[in-house]
């Protein structure tokens, strides 16, 4: 299967990803719904000291060899027990193949909920060209606020930061990854490969391999977070970092994600940080609005909304960004900036769909789109 032959100058960025100086803050972001990045909680995750090793206790299904990859909580609703196991050795079986794809030095647990997403949320389940719109999704447990060295914090995933095994470290939650996959789907396993796969079938390790990687951090914080109402106004900016009361709202800079770190224009091969930079003179750290909406309507009159609006511009044309990591100078990732609209978690935390026929081709948008 194409899938397996990963080229390392694409993915092994990721271990090249945490360039940070200190650890200077103790502020977590955690997530519960792998289906819905707003199911968040503000936490404080001070710094603490201990012995790396205990993180490397071994997980109650994980494989007897070197993979890091380890299930911790696997919770199988709506499905056979064959299907089940299924389930659980595809995921086993993808944590192998990051495992020896990527230098892991502290493993990576993960929480999987196979179950059926027409009952718990059926309005995923829409169909749209006669195919359910979310067969699965994955996403960081806990995201970690630290400094980089240029000077900007950013929030990186857990399960990066682990891999630096610093004694001293921000309080990690007890699980990295959270994943869900539809079990109302015709999932094709690696165990039926005496079985050709059907039509309309999926592969589910081609799947899971595809959401892990956004588990890993292979997502970007340039969405559209201001939802005016106005489809003709979208913009595009990194994430406003805020803390939300029923009195108030409190903004604290725009905050990019550790993949944003590394993303460039195509245009003239700059980084995209500085546009950060210039979207922070909206608003000093701390300042409070009455709520959400007069949020919105303040930076709708400042004058970085035509930033926002260049940028949606920038992200729904084709060829524009890429990402352009240190580990990997000779050659750059294109992104997906040809989906007009712009779409939230689909374009930038793609890679090009040119990369369709390449053996890089499972983190591009159609991998995840059906």
């Amino acid at each position: 299967m194409a899938f397996f032959k990963l080229k390392n100058n694409f993915f092994i960025f990721f271990i090249f990803l945490i360039f940070f100086n200190e650890l200077v803050f103790s502020q977590c972001i955690d997530y519960f719904d792998a289906l819905d990045h707003e199911v968040k909680r503000n936490v404080a995750c001070p710094l603490v000291t201990d012995d790396p090793s205990k993180y490397s206790r071994r997980a109650p299904f994980s494989y007897e060899n070197e993979s890091k990859i380890q299930i911790t909580e696997f919770k199988c609703n709506n499905a056979t027990e064959e299907i089940c196991n299924k389930v659980k050795d595809t995921i086993l079986i993808a944590g192998k193949i990051i495992s020896k794809t990527f230098i892991l030095k502290s493993p990576i647990f993960l929480s999987v909920n196979y179950t059926n997403l027409c009952i718990v949320q059926p309005d995923l389940c829409k169909l749209q060209g006669g195919k359910v719109v979310v067969i699965g999704a994955a996403q960081s447990a806990r995201e970690i606020l630290l400094l980089d060295d240029d000077g900007l914090s950013r929030y990186y995933p857990q399960s990066l930061v682990k891999q630096y095994q610093f004694k001293k470290h921000p309080e990690f939650a007890p699980i990295d990854i959270i994943a869900t996959f539809n079990s109302i789907v015709n999932w094709h396993f690696p165990s039926d490969s005496d079985i050709p796969i059907q039509p309309k079938q999926f592969d589910m390790l081609y799947i899971v391999l595809h959401e892990l990687m956004h588990g890993l951090g292979f997502t970007s914080n340039w969405q559209n977070w201001f939802l005016t109402g106005n489809k003709n106004q979208i913009l595009i900016t990194s994430k406003p970092d805020v803390v939300i009361s029923d009195n108030e709202v409190i903004f604290d800079e725009f905050k990019e994600i550790a993949f944003d770190r590394h993303l460039i224009f195509n245009s003239n091969y700059k980084n995209l940080s500085p546009v950060t930079v210039k979207l922070n003179d909206f608003a000093n750290p701390g300042t409070k609005f009455k709520n959400v909406t007069d949020l919105i309507q303040n930076f709708l009159n400042s004058k970085q909304v035509v930033i926002a609006e260049n940028m949606n511009n920038i992200s729904t044309t084709f060829n524009s960004l890429s990402s352009y990591p240190k580990s990997c100078y000779t050659e750059r990732a294109i992104l997906e900036t040809t989906l007009i609209p712009f779409q939230n978690g689909q374009s930038i935390s793609h890679f090009d769909q040119s990369y369709i026929n390449s053996p890089d081709f499972f983190n591009d948008y159609d991998s995840s789109s059906w």
